[in-house]
């Protein structure tokens, strides 16, 4: 089952006391246009849920401000833990941990996130989230004039479906 022609479901996986959301994609770009577009602080909020004070091209603190959000300046502490371009970018975004592993194949690049977080609950809000991100970064990297689809503007482009697919999925998974 593939909710909106997207290329892989999501995985939940659990890890000690917390999960793991896993995300994988096959973008038709190289590597380095990908990884401009997770770490260049100017593009992020272009497809992704924050836009950062600074590029995440190095370890270190960085502020990341909620896009769309129904309050204003709607802002988390994070730490750019690992940056080693253009193939491992992991940072803490408040107390979740965020892992892009990107692989070139070809003119392919292969990306995957692995997001870290406490609250079972959240996983299927983080899942319907991150596929909406994701379909945004690959109609930008296709050059398209993509909407933001993150924030408050995620239920015009069927996050609520997605929501509800995915805790579907992952309560069936959980109760096996």
């Amino acid at each position: 089952m593939k909710p909106h022609g997207e290329d892989l479901m999501p995985i939940l996986n659990r890890s000690d006391e917390e999960w793991v959301l896993i995300l994988e994609r096959t973008l038709k770009h190289p590597i380095e246009d990908v990884w401009a577009a997770l770490t260049e602080s100017d593009q992020l909020p272009a497809w992704g849920p924050f836009a950062t004070d600074r590029d995440l091209v190095s370890t270190g603190p960085v502020v990341l401000s909620h896009v769309n959000h129904s309050e204003e300046n709607v802002k988390r502490q994070g730490e750019v833990l690992t940056a080693e371009a253009p193939h491992l970018l992991v940072f803490k975004w408040g107390n979740d941990i965020l892992r892009w592993e990107l692989t070139s194949s070809s003119n392919n690049t292969v990306l995957i996130l692995r997001h870290r977080f406490t609250d079972y609950h959240m996983a299927p809000s983080l899942a319907a989230g991150w596929t909406l991100c994701l379909k945004g970064l690959t109609g930008i990297l296709d050059g398209k004039q993509m909407p933001s689809m993150a924030g408050s503007n995620a239920v015009l482009y069927g996050w609520q479906e997605l929501h509800d697919e995915f805790k579907k999925m992952f309560e069936s998974e959980t109760n096996r």
